[in-house]
């Protein structure tokens, strides 16, 4: 069959990586094509899997009252656009890799196209009259609901045509064995896009509340901004609390990532206080590479770390949690080493990624 994904993000993300990972191990059974913005950051990633990418001038709901007036408009035309390609490339099936984007849903009005709709982010990332409007059209119009976590599911659970499809494991060459040691200052990293709601003003306001503890430490952030005007000034905000702190000295923020096992190798201790979370990707990563790690019990998280036995779970905007846990896997080089077995033994029998493929590509064939 050939499938047309369709791909919202301006950057790399994990919602991209986590499509591309799923689509890799059904390459010699389909062909995958890949519909994103006009721009976006993320097309050099996409094409070196090979795929063919259309550039479709997609347009989000956002705070600015012209742009979402003219959001039907747009909608329509990319519709259209799509429709062309499905008419064109002879498309089985159109994935759009969240909720929010409806042009495959409205595509399928004038094709006979089928519609897979994946759920990754949680409801309260979004207005809830919006969230609940995209719900009843999704219900209604797509052939296939999935979600990526039981709790994202939760919504759409009395559906029939929902189906929980986990992000599989990471495939990487590289590896290594986590070892750690309270003999060094030790590296905690945080991996995230810098973007307001990902938890990074909250591991600044951690370090901050931290007390001397006997045992050095530095945090890391790695992250992008995509060029996006709030996300450059998140960023700007994060550094200028990081100085008025006094905290320059104890934190440097980076970069996106080029290499993320190389990042994951350097770490100690691993922190995601993000917001809001479907099934974090990083917090996969970290677990599958036996990395301790703390992070916000929200959305699937918990369907991941077992509190306290192979991770730590915080309440999210929880600083004095937070610092507790941290100051916890600081002291503690035995509660850490446990944590890593702890985490690769649990992460990589519940993500299986050979099981999770045979999940998908009966639901393909199911269409």
């Amino acid at each position: 069959m050939k499938i047309l994904i369709i791909e919202n993000s301006i950057g790399t993300t994990g919602a991209m990586t986590s499509i591309l990972g799923s689509t890799k191990p059904l390459n010699s059974e389909h062909t995958f094509l890949f519909a994103i913005p006009t721009g976006s950051l993320a097309k050099q990633k996409i094409e070196e899997h090979g795929y063919k990418i259309f550039e479709i001038p997609f347009r989000e709901i956002n705070r600015n009252l012209s742009n979402n007036l003219m959001y039907p408009f747009t909608l329509i035309r990319n519709a259209y656009r799509i429709k062309k390609i499905v008419l064109s490339e002879k498309i089985d099936i159109i994935q759009t890799n969240d909720i929010y984007n409806l042009s495959g849903i409205v595509c399928k009005l004038f094709t006979k196209v089928k519609v897979i709709t994946h759920i990754r982010r949680m409801p309260e990332s979004f207005p809830s009259k919006l969230y609940k409007l995209w719900t009843v059209i999704h219900l209604k119009f797509a052939d296939k609901i999935i979600p990526v976590s039981h709790a994202n599911n939760k919504v759409f659970e009395h559906s029939s045509k929902s189906e929980v499809l986990y992000n599989g494991l990471p495939s990487y060459s590289q590896s290594f064995e986590y070892k750690t040691t309270n003999s060094k200052e030790l590296y905690i990293l945080y991996l995230a896009n810098y973007m307001n709601g990902k938890g990074q003003n909250h591991a600044v306001q951690t370090i901050n509340r931290l007390k001397d503890l006997g045992q050095p430490y530095h945090l890391y952030f790695f992250g992008d901004t995509n060029n996006n005007e709030n996300n450059i000034k998140f960023l700007a905000d994060l550094k200028q609390l990081a100085k008025d702190l006094h905290l320059t000295d104890k934190i440097t923020f980076c970069g996106g990532s080029t290499n993320i096992v190389e990042n994951l190798s350097n770490a100690d201790i691993m922190l995601n206080f993000s917001d809001s979370e479907s099934l974090s990707r990083i917090t996969m990563e970290a677990l599958y590479f036996g990395v301790p790690i703390i992070a916000t019990n929200v959305g699937g998280t918990n369907e991941m770390i077992v509190d306290g036995w192979n991770g730590l779970l915080v309440e999210p905007k929880n600083i004095e949690q937070m610092t507790e846990a941290l100051t916890l896997l600081i002291s503690d080089e035995n509660k850490r080493d446990s944590f890593s077995k702890n985490g690769q033994e649990y992460i990589r029998a519940k993500f299986n990624r050979d099981m999770l493929t045979e999940q998908l590509r009966k639901i393909y064939s199911s269409l």
